[in-house]
């Protein structure tokens, strides 16, 4: 029978599987907080992190497509552990032999740690454990648990940073980061093995077990409209989600700005939105339709671009950090509500994994070519880049909020929910 409410055992299965996501992608992403440091330990040049991490962007996308098909075939709960694990081995590594070569090699590892079965997984996992009609609020919990998870994992490894540095150097101070990285790597596959216990996937009405998918309906995944219309909808979100993290060498370079707290305001503008995604989950219950949700947030997040095109130099610094952070938060916040769209994308319950696979590969894009793109307006115009980068998410986020809009009439037409 299904449940009007989450209980508390999917609570905590959320939860963890919130923080086991942030614990996973925190070391790969480790040099945009420790950059100078990992630079000391390693040896390493800014063009050979830079091409690390596209290494590590490639198996965004190769990895996450193979990876959605395995994990329709495999027990999804289990890759989620042993790639849990996998990437605390890795990570033990880097501790212990930090170089550029290791780093090469490692990066390349996470991509099957981090994406091959992992990503398709854990963004399978809160569909899975909740009737459709609760996968909203499932979503909520998830996201809200991820922000929960990069925060203490940050401020974690920031306070071991500042201990060790004053006595060992960064090099060193590098080194115990990692450790700290490894540590909650580990705890959380440990987590996930006594809490997953506790909660199993949901029975169709009737019942029964739901079968295993079968490569033999994959072309009826692809050939789904619904689901491209929730592809493009993440991807032209995300990419905004980039944009933003552009605001503080905006704010310096165009208003002469120092921004005093501007890690703090990265943090929160990164990570602040997924604090309140609980309470858009329980707004997504009551709505039902979350395409409808996403059209609101893409067109809020239009309006405030403009406002923010529009501002003169004499506004107040206040004003400039406050609808910067707001837009940030509100952004982030829709970028993982999209996570809540395959019910209204018409995705078979047994294929998520291949769908998120190929949402994961496709909508998390971005990261491969857009910062390159706006480095070069920006090495090109000056400051007129800024201008071209805003442009450039107005007309995403229209044509995101276009697709909304069409995944809604769909879906209404089709009493996705009635």
């Amino acid at each position: 029978m299904k449940t009007k409410k989450l209980n508390g055992w999917v609570i905590t299965a959320l939860m963890v599987g919130g923080i086991c996501y942030a614990a996973s992608y925190s070391l790969p992403y480790i040099k945009g907080i420790f950059y100078g440091p990992m630079m000391e330990a390693t040896g390493a040049s800014n063009t050979q992190l830079g091409l690390i991490m596209s290494v590590y962007g490639f198996g965004n996308i190769v990895f996450n497509l193979i990876g959605g098909f395995f994990t329709d075939k495999w027990d999804y709960k289990k890759c989620i552990i042993f790639s849990l694990l996998g990437t605390t081995v890795l990570s033990v590594w880097l501790a212990l032999a930090p170089s550029v070569v290791n780093m090469y090699i490692i990066w390349g590892l996470f991509g099957v740690t981090t994406f091959f079965v992992f990503n398709p997984s854990i963004f399978k996992f809160p569909r899975m454990i909740v009737p459709d009609e609760l996968v909203g609020e499932s979503v909520g919990f998830f996201s809200f648990a991820q922000a929960i998870g990069y925060m203490l994992t940050n401020f974690v490894s920031l306070y071991v940073y500042n201990l060790s540095e004053k006595r060992v150097g960064q090099a060193a101070s590098f080194s115990n980061v990692v450790w700290v990285y490894a540590a909650f790597t580990f705890v959380s596959a440990i987590a996930c093995i006594i809490v997953f216990r506790k909660v199993k996937d949901v029975k169709k009405d009737d019942g029964s077990e739901e079968d295993k998918f079968s490569f033999g309906q994959l072309s009826l995944v692809m050939k789904e409209p619904g689901l491209w219309l929730m592809i493009i909808c993440g991807f032209c979100m995300y990419s905004t989600m980039q944009t933003t993290s552009y605001f503080v060498p905006y704010y310096k370079d165009v208003f002469q700005v120092a921004v005093t707290f501007s890690g703090v305001l990265g943090v929160l503008n990164l990570y602040g939105g997924r604090l309140f995604s609980p309470v858009l989950g329980r707004i997504a219950r009551q709505t039902k339709y979350v395409s409808r949700m996403i059209i609101f947030g893409a067109c809020t997040l239009i309006v405030f671009i403009i406002c923010i095109l529009l501002f003169a130099s004499y506004v107040p610094i206040g004003v400039l950090m406050g609808v910067s952070l707001i837009t940030g938060i509100v952004c982030t916040l829709f970028t993982n509500i999209c996570l809540a769209l395959p019910p209204e994308a018409n995705v078979d319950r047994r294929a998520s994994g291949t769908a998120m696979g190929l949402y994961a590969a496709i909508a998390y894009s971005p990261d491969l070519f857009q910062h390159s793109l706006f480095g070069f307006w920006l090495d090109k115009y000056g400051n007129s880049g800024y201008i071209r980068m805003f442009l450039f998410s107005i007309v995403l986020l229209t044509v995101g909020a276009v697709s909304a809009f069409i995944l809604y009439q769909r879906s209404k037409k089709a009493h996705i929910f009635e």
